[in-house]
């Protein structure tokens, strides 16, 4: 595999403006390195130790992307992962949260190829599903009742996770009951409201993709399009209540909006199929797992009609969004990566733009997308300065050609990305994601994705 040459520490970036988005400004300052650490802020111009990297003098410099809701591709004879670790950092994503995946392989195979010197973010995973009654994938762990959460927690704890994904089925005593045991052992919740219930049931402390807002009743198929586009009953007075109910209890959301706009990729698969950023994951993804008459079932035959509700329901949205972010409303920004369409890394950039179309201040969105998630994740690592430019804090780190803070173009004027405290140039991480690419796109591996993708449609209810 094509694996991008880092610079490692005690390096030091000469004359750079350090940007914490909307918190202050540092023009002039010399950033150095050491190990995985910010190891010092400072006006003198090198120290013995350090080496100085020229070519970025004059540089902007802001804390690293952070996607708070992402699948990692599943452990294959592929490298799919390692593929897709690659493309979320040549994009600046230097953390993200990996929300679960269908067999339990992503996360595992992610931290064995990082620990073998593969590049790629700081990783913070939920394992498995935690449901009741259908089980809709086969990562998933039955909850039989409020008086188990204990011992699941647990097992999911010892696994090495760090959040647990409430998912199906459980009622509001079981959800309670994960968010104490939960709390026990360190943990956070996130997860999907169960079907059958509103936002105000569930109670959620983090909850994904705005399901529960809807009212159960309201939703044509208990699936997961439904539950996103089911949006005609949601009314201003409805939009109020779950703002209210949100701030009543403290609780956060992840909207990935981003994954209900491109939803509307399907008004035209076969120019979708050919945008750069669907060429950024293998073929067996747009051929395939997202064909619209072959694919998913949850996504065939996705009609006219559909996508106009598609479009209303984006719009409530990001009305909500303006509304939650205007009370105080804690805001996470995810993308649900690979959802059709939505590419890892580059959802991300999607996702700022979507949350500055909800009318958030560009330098909000850049601290919301950077320090804001990273408060969050990082005590889940043993991390709370991730997100700082700071000495002692992680050296996750984006370097830029100009200001990014003043609009949402993240991937113009990358120069490079520091992860872990190992500085990518820009350059190599497209190199290296395109030699990805082509590998991907040879005939072994376009033979083996498919007949991968075949045997997954026809064993998985991903009527979901």
């Amino acid at each position: 595999m094509n694996t991008p040459t880092a610079v490692t520490g005690p390096f030091a970036l000469p004359d750079v403006t350090l940007v914490q988005p909307t918190e202050h400004s540092t023009p002039h300052a010399v950033l150095a390195v050491r190990g995985d650490r910010i190891a010092a802020l400072r006006t003198d111009p090198r120290s013995p130790a350090d080496r100085v990297l020229e070519e970025y003098r004059g540089a902007y410099v802001v804390p690293g992307l952070v996607d708070m809701h992402t699948h990692l591709a599943l452990g294959s004879p592929l490298h799919v992962t390692e593929a897709s670790l690659l493309t979320h950092l040549a994009h600046g994503v230097t953390a993200l949260r990996d929300a679960g995946d269908s067999d339990g392989t992503s996360g595992p195979t992610a931290r064995r190829a990082m620990e073998q010197g593969h590049p790629g973010p700081r990783l913070s995973t939920a394992g498995s599903f935690v449901t009741r009654g259908r089980t809709r994938w086969p990562n998933s762990l039955q909850l039989a009742g409020p008086r188990q959460a204990d011992d699941l927690v647990a097992r999911i704890a010892d696994a090495g996770n760090q959040w647990i994904k409430s998912y199906e089925g459980l009622d509001p005593e079981d959800i309670a009951a994960l968010v104490v045991a939960a709390e026990k052992r360190g943990l956070g919740v996130i997860g999907h409201v169960p079907s059958h219930l509103r936002h105000e049931h569930a109670l959620l402390p983090d909850t994904q993709h705005f399901f529960g807002v809807p009212d159960p009743a309201d939703l044509s198929a208990d699936t997961v399009v439904c539950r996103a586009t089911d949006w005609q009953h949601v009314d201003e007075r409805r939009l109020d209540e779950v703002v209210r109910n949100s701030l009543s209890h403290g609780l956060a959301h992840t909207p990935t909006v981003v994954a209900t706009e491109m939803l509307l990729s399907y008004h035209d698969y076969p120019k979708a199929k050919r945008a750069p950023a669907t060429a950024l994951l293998p073929p067996l993804y747009a051929n395939q797992l997202w064909h619209p008459t072959r694919g998913f079932p949850v996504y065939r035959n996705v009609d006219g009609a559909r996508l106009a509700r598609v479009a209303r329901t984006l719009d409530q949205k990001l009305r909500l969004i303006g509304d939650l972010h205007a009370a105080g409303v804690r805001l996470h920004l995810g993308t649900d990566s690979p959802q059709p369409f939505t590419v890892p890394g580059a959802a991300l950039h999607t996702e700022m733009e979507l949350f500055a179309r909800a009318g958030i201040a560009p330098a909000e969105v850049w601290h919301l997308a950077t320090r804001g998630n990273a408060k969050v994740l990082g005590p889940a690592l043993g991390e709370p300065d991730l997100g700082l430019l700071s000495p002692g804090a992680p050296a996750d780190l984006l370097v830029y050609r100009d200001d990014p803070t003043t609009a949402i173009s993240p991937d113009r004027g990358l120069l490079a990305v520091v992860a872990q405290g190992r500085l990518y140039p820009r350059q190599q991480l497209d190199n290296a994601v395109a030699a990805h690419q082509a590998r991907l796109r040879r005939l072994p591996a376009r033979m083996l994705g498919a007949v991968g993708a075949t045997l997954a449609l026809r064993s998985t209810d991903f009527d979901f």
